[in-house]
């Protein structure tokens, strides 16, 4: 939030209220500390809940509603994970069935659909896979063509190809960068690239307890911080249309290659102070991306075996002092041999 100028340049503009924002992801523990109250109920599509029960050990959707809409906690919420639009609220879409850091995919077309159909003005997805789908291309569409910002990680391979959805049309695709600026390793690039933010070392609620946080790198984390900032955007100029609110965001970004656009940082890191106060036109109502309108025909319309994350971490556990935070991080990794599906983390 530092790193950000949140409070000082950002919060006085907006904090996302009267945004939701749809989190595709593991559940989200809507009980712990820092989201206590911007949880609302959505839906399961493995078990039937709500949503509010994060089915990831490794926690990873409740992390990635804590880095958007986290309220933090104790006198004027200094302790804890404070979200980068902390007006906004989540609205949790759980996918995982398996209870590891495989995700099932059938879920996730539903998933932005309901979405879609429900009221979210957002929605983000910290997860990837390198083949295409038909089904997931065609409820993208769907929500497109309702004036909702899509995002999604382009993956922690390090390769040179985005993963999906962040490579369909429209969405807002999201690699990952340090505290420094330079793009992290294993950040996918590619052409379809959008933007950039930050995704190394960056803390976020856990799921093992309501106070519990973990430390983590990965394009997952970057996702999050961009829905952040289409929240930010959308709460404060709400005739924008999504295209134009991409607009913004990308007008706004700067790429420290300074150039238009490249492969490594898209159209460069996000900037949420200057989306919300930079002097830009609103341009076409569709934006600056192009669109998808249907499901790719060269790909298989039957779902890949399965989902994994785009915020990795390797096995430990410890403690790590943060300012106003002392909490006990417990950072969790994948493991195991490479899988289609997944979503998008790492330490």
């Amino acid at each position: 939030m530092t790193a950000f100028h949140a409070a000082d340049r950002v919060w006085p503009h907006s904090t996302g209220k009267g945004v939701v924002v749809a989190v595709i992801d593991s559940g989200v523990r809507s009980t712990h500390e820092d989201l206590l109250g911007h949880v609302l109920p959505g839906k399961d599509f493995s078990t039937g809940g709500d949503g509010r029960t994060d089915r990831d050990p490794d926690g990873h959707g409740t992390a990635m509603a804590s880095l958007i809409a986290g309220q933090g906690h104790g006198p004027n919420h200094s302790e804890g994970i404070e979200g980068l639009a902390p007006g906004a609220e989540i609205m949790p879409l759980a996918v995982d069935s398996t209870g590891t850091s495989n995700l099932d995919p059938r879920g996730i077309p539903d998933a932005v659909l309901y979405a879609t159909d429900h009221g979210a003005q957002v929605i983000s997805m910290s997860l990837g896979s390198p083949a295409s789908d038909a089904a997931l291309a065609q409820a993208i569409a769907y929500a497109e063509a309702r004036n909702v910002v899509v995002v999604a990680s382009s993956g922690n391979e390090g390769g040179d190809r985005l993963d999906w959805p962040a490579a369909y049309p429209g969405v807002v695709s999201v690699g990952a960068a340090d505290r420094n600026g330079a793009l992290w390793a294993d950040s996918n690039t590619g052409a379809q690239l959008t933007l950039t933010a930050p995704g190394v070392r960056v803390v976020g609620a856990a799921s093992s307890s309501d106070s519990a946080y973990a430390i983590a790198d990965g394009t997952s984390d970057a996702t999050a911080y961009v829905a952040a900032t289409v929240a930010l955007v959308r709460s404060a100029f709400p005739h924008l249309t999504a295209g134009q609110v991409i607009n913004r965001m990308i007008k706004s970004a700067i790429n420290p290659d300074r150039v238009t656009h490249d492969i490594k940082y898209g159209y460069g890191i996000v900037r949420p102070d200057a989306a919300l106060t930079f002097n830009i036109p609103p341009g076409p109502a569709s934006g600056p991306l192009p669109q998808e309108t249907s499901a790719p025909s060269s790909e298989s319309s039957a779902p890949p075996s399965n989902l994994t994350p785009t915020r990795s971490t390797t096995q430990q556990t410890s403690v790590w002092l943060y300012a106003g935070l002392g909490a006990a991080v417990v950072v969790l990794g994948l493991g195991g041999a490479a899988i289609a599906w997944r979503r998008t983390r790492l330490l």
